[in-house]
């Protein structure tokens, strides 16, 4: 007599499944996985780096303009130094223009704080004795250094120059971006010639 066609599937066979479906989805997982975090890292890289470009643009493009003072306040009797750029040092400048556009002088700095962040602070000419407090804007996050080097009208340049003597600006910004395990650094630099300024 003969046994009746089974239906079904061994032990032996559903081991053999179970450890090939899980070699499969096994490998699906870390191909995903690993496509994931070098998508993450490509866009947390390419922000960190379209962050930096962003705020080095706008930072260049007032600097440009130092030095217009729709309000008089360079011959005013406005608080000293009575010249364009108010202070520099090779990390931080401070500078008059009429940064946006409404005849009014304004006083502009530009900062990296203690949390890694590109700090714009701007305060409008009010007519007394001195510009008012300033208001702080974050440009950019993952600052890790700003720099400064001023040139002269002869091109002689320095971190600490006489402020009444700058003519050009030469910037350095490097933004970074870290992913926990390894940290990439992005530097930026543009060099800028004061429009308003002879």
């Amino acid at each position: 007599m003969r046994k009746a066609d089974r239906n079904g599937f061994s032990l032996l066979e559903v081991l053999i499944f179970s450890a090939i479906f899980g070699i499969v989805v096994t490998a699906i997982y870390m191909m995903y996985s690993t496509s994931h975090t070098t998508f993450t890292r490509g866009q947390n890289r390419i922000e960190a780096q379209q962050n930096g470009r962003v705020a080095m643009e706008r930072m260049a493009r007032e600097i440009r303009t130092g030095g217009y003072d729709p309000s008089d306040v360079m011959n005013a009797g406005a608080p000293a130094p009575s010249t364009a750029i108010r202070f520099a040092n090779a990390n931080d400048i401070t500078f008059i223009a009429d940064v946006d556009g409404d005849n009014t002088t304004d006083q502009v700095k530009y900062s990296v704080n203690g949390n890694a962040q590109l700090v714009r602070e701007v305060a409008s000419w009010g007519g007394g004795p001195d510009f008012p407090a300033f208001v702080a804007d974050v440009l950019a996050d993952g600052v890790n250094s700003l720099d400064f080097t001023y040139c002269d009208g002869n091109d002689v340049c320095s971190p600490t120059p006489a402020l009444g003597d700058i003519r050009r600006i030469m910037i350095q910004l490097t933004t970074q971006e870290s992913d926990g395990l390894r940290t990439e650094s992005f530097p930026l630099s543009m060099d800028v010639r004061l429009r308003n300024l002879q």
